[in-house]
Formats: structure tokens, C-alpha cells, sequence
């Protein structure tokens, strides 16, 4: 009997401590650094910050969506990096700068990942693309994604098994997506056909994607499979026609959902990468009427009811959202602590930035693009130029916009993570930057609107001054 209550407890105890170890824990000292609150950032939009313990420590624990790869953002946005995966149990000691020690379990996973990271930006900042031709531009993409998959195999037996596979995964369809990407987006930089410039292998890059199951989940592989690859594709089928060079091969929601339909194989990949593109297609949709009957037969042969019920909620919420409604009202403290509501600006064209101070894109058009736009309009007194920002923290909004001197009305529009707040939930704001024009009416003229370094943007709140 006694022999029986003690295997008892030993599958009890046992269960305790599997039960404790469920999920990942990291614990992060950066004394001597004075820092109140410490963000990790997961690559999901759904970033967690932690206060400091009693003991002056940060401590995360993510029990889902693991393994992940996570970043560290101290003081100045450093960062250290960090894979998750079960079990882990990492502590962390940094002062984000000469000095980052990883102990407990998985610490020589993260030590090796944040080497890894850390070699691919020096390599990256030494780069200037400006005074390459085409063919070196391309040969440098693939010797900077070469980089990591080197370091990995280096230290294959320095990491666990399942760091190694996630790893390999991520770094070989990282320099896929970015060699049927970034080479695009070069050779319209320099202005030059894409389908005289494009080296001959970029189009025999779909013979290496697998369309596997079990690598979803993997941050490269779903950005390539349900992001990238579909215009790729579409891109691949302009060159092959040789109209690569026309006004047709820019990426579009509606003819990335047509690829994935055409090309992609039935199973999880598929549904994943259509479930992720037809919210794509109702954000783009200038006339929401139009993509109605594309999105009941998506939710007839791809949805579960939880994702029926997300898109038919959103369709509403974006009908509201469509040109010719009114724009949800709010009121926001602006930069100088008072309180600010759109209706203030009845009679006038509003043209409204949503951004953050970690968004680099955002703060790229607000040095480059809004300068110019502001300056064409700078005697026009009925256009107001609004910017809300979506950051977590007041202290960086109000940086960035001394930091970028960024001229305009700024309202603060608080998150508690990632993008998560009233009003960018009441824009259906997804991804920033995104830009909306109100009316003089306070209705909508255009709910994604063209960002201020277009030529278009100009022209269409002209066009939105002349209506009545």
C-alpha cells in the first residue's frame, strides 16, 4: 500500500514539474541601466512589456506559439535576441551594448541566434547598394542571406535539434523572399526594366519552395508562402508573357488571392495563405461591393466559423469605413495636452498619418515625402495635416518628433501593444503607415490613402478641396 502512494506522488510531483515547465520563461537583468519598463517584440504585433520585480529583474513567459525567435528592445532601440522554444528557461544579463551573457536552459541557442543577427546587421551596414550594378546588388543578396545559414551549420552542434531545423528553415526562405523581393524593388529604384535586368535564375526560384504542412508556423516561411511568393508568381507569368514591364506586375491582394487559388496545392498551406490574402482584398477594395461575393465563396470553402465571422465583421466595419461615410469621431490629447477631436476640423481636408516612432517606413516618409507635400500646400489654409501616433510609450512619440522635426497637429493615440487601440481598431488600421483623407464634410474620401512621397497624394486632396 505504501509502495502504491508513493508511485502516487512521484506521477504527481513528476506532473508538477512538467506542468512548471510548460511554455518558455526568460528572465532579464540590465543593471545598471535605469530602465522602467522592457519590451520584448515577438514579430507578431503583439509585443509584451515588462515592469521590473522586486528584485530589479524582467520576467516573460510565453506558453504559445512556440518556438519563437523574440527581440530584446533596450535603451536607443538596441536589441539582444533570444529563441524560445518548450522548456526554455533563459536568463539573460545586458547592458545592450559590449556586454550580453545567456544562462539556463537554452541559453547556447540564443547565444548562437544572437550572434547570427548580430553578424548579418555589420554586414548590412557596411553596404551600399547606390554604387552597385544589377548583377552585384543580386550577388550581394545572396552572400548576406548566405551569412546565417553558414553560422547555423558552424555551430549545429552547439544548438538543440530543433533550434538547428527552425533555423535552417528561416534563413533559406529569408534569402528566397528576399532575392525574388528586394531585387524588384532595386531595379525600379535605378529605373530600369525589370525584365531586361532580372538575372535568369530569379525565375526558377519556385522549383525550392515546398509547400509543406508542418512548416507553418515558421516567421519566414509564412511571410514567403502567404505574403511574397504569390506576387512573385504573378510576376513570373508577366515575364513569360513579356509584359513584366507594364503597369500590371504591382502587387495586388485580389491578384495574389487568384495566384494562391492557381497555383498552391489543397491542404494548410493553401488555406492559410487565402485566409491571410482575402483581408488583403477587403483592405484594398476601393468598392467593397465588388469583392462581396469573393469573400462568401472564400468563407463557403475555406473558413471555419471563427474566421467566417472575423471577415463578415470586418466587411461591416470597413463598409462604414468606405468614401462617402463619416469617420469615426474621436478626441486625443495632442502634443501640447489638449484635448483635439476630428469634428474640430469641419471645412477643412484632413489628411491623417497613422505611425509609431518604432516604424521605420513611417518615419522614412515623414523625412523624405511629407516635406515635399507640406511645402506644395503651405499656403492653403483648409488642409490640415494630422498625425497619430500609435506608440506605447509618450516619452518615444515625442523624440521621434523632435528627432524628425515632423510639422503638423500630433495626437497621441495610446497602445497597449502593437497597434491595439480604440481608434486605430475605429480606422481598421492593420499595418502602419496608413493615411486617410477626410473630407470638408467629415466623410471619408479615401480610407488608404497614397502615402505623402506619391505624386497622386497632391492631387487627390486638391481633388477633395474642390468638393463641396
Amino acid at each position: 500500500m505504501k509502495k502504491n502512494i508513493l508511485i502516487l506522488l512521484l506521477f504527481v510531483w513528476a506532473g508538477v514539474v512538467f506542468g512548471q515547465q510548460k511554455g518558455a520563461t526568460v528572465t532579464v537583468d540590465v543593471s545598471p541601466l535605469k530602465v522602467d519598463s522592457l519590451r520584448l517584440f515577438k514579430y507578431d504585433n503583439d509585443d509584451i512589456y515588462a515592469k521590473q520585480d522586486k528584485d530589479g529583474k524582467f520576467r516573460y513567459n510565453l506558453t504559445n506559439g512556440l518556438p519563437k525567435e523574440v527581440i530584446l528592445i533596450g535603451p536607443d532601440n538596441k536589441m539582444v535576441y533570444a529563441f524560445l522554444e518548450e522548456g526554455t528557461q533563459l536568463s539573460i544579463k545586458t547592458d545592450f551594448n559590449q556586454q550580453t551573457i545567456y544562462s539556463g536552459k537554452g541559453a547556447d541557442n540564443s547565444e548562437v541566434f544572437n550572434r547570427i543577427m548580430n553578424t548579418v546587421e555589420e554586414a548590412k551596414a557596411k553596404i551600399d547598394a547606390s554604387k552597385m550594378n544589377t548583377k552585384e546588388f543580386f550577388d550581394m543578396l545572396n552572400n548576406i542571406n548566405q551569412i546565417p545559414i553558414d553560422l547555423l551549420n558552424e555551430n549545429k552542434q552547439k544548438v538543440t535539434s530543433s533550434f538547428y531545423n527552425y533555423g535552417l528553415t528561416t534563413y533559406n526562405y529569408q534569402k528566397l523572399k528576399d532575392y525574388m523581393w528586394y531585387g524588384y524593388y532595386y531595379i525600379l529604384g535605378v529605373k530600369k526594366k525589370f525584365a531586361d535586368e532580372s538575372p535568369s535564375d530569379l525565375w526558377e526560384l519556385d522549383k525550392q519552395v515546398k509547400y509543406d504542412d508542418q512548416l507553418l508556423g515558421n516567421r519566414s516561411y509564412d511571410a514567403l508562402l502567404q505574403y511574397f511568393y504569390p506576387a512573385y508568381l504573378r510576376r513570373k507569368e508577366l515575364f513569360l508573357q513579356g509584359k513584366l514591364d507594364s503597369p500590371h506586375e504591382l502587387q495586388d491582394a485580389l491578384n495574389d488571392y487568384r495566384m494562391i487559388l492557381k497555383y498552391y496545392p489543397e491542404g494548410k498551406v493553401k488555406t492559410a495563405a487565402l485566409n491571410t490574402t482575402i483581408i488583403s482584398v477587403l483592405d484594398q477594395a476601393k468598392d467593397l461591393k465588388t469583392v462581396k461575393s469573393l469573400m462568401e465563396e472564400h468563407i463557403a470553402k475555406y473558413s471555419d466559423a471563427s474566421n467566417a465571422k472575423m471577415l463578415r465583421e470586418k466587411y461591416n466595419v470597413m463598409d462604414k469605413l468606405s468614401s462617402g461615410k463619416m469617420a469615426p469621431d474621436f478626441t486625443l490629447k495632442s502634443l501640447e495636452g489638449k484635448d483635439v477631436s476630428l469634428k474640430n476640423f469641419i471645412g477643412k481636408v484632413v489628411y491623417i498619418d497613422f505611425w509609431a516612432s518604432w516604424c521605420g517606413p513611417c518615419r522614412g516618409e515623414m523625412k523624405s515625402g511629407a516635406p515635399k507635400l507640406h511645402a506644395k500646400l503651405k499656403d492653403n489654409k483648409d488642409v490640415v495635416f494630422l498625425y497619430i501616433s500609435l506608440d506605447s510609450k509618450a516619452d518615444a512619440w515625442k523624440k521621434a518628433i523632435a528627432e524628425d522635426k515632423i510639422e503638423g497637429i500630433h495626437l497621441l493615440s495610446q497602445a497597449t501593444s502593437g497597434m491595439d487601440t480604440p481608434v486605430a481598431k475605429a480606422f481598421n488600421i492593420s499595418g502602419i503607415p496608413r493615411y486617410v483623407i477626410i473630407g470638408r464634410d467629415g466623410k471619408i474620401v479615401d480610407n488608404d490613402a497614397p502615402r505623402p512621397s506619391q505624386d497622386i497624394t497632391y492631387d487627390k486632396i486638391i481633388d477633395a478641396l474642390k468638393s463641396e
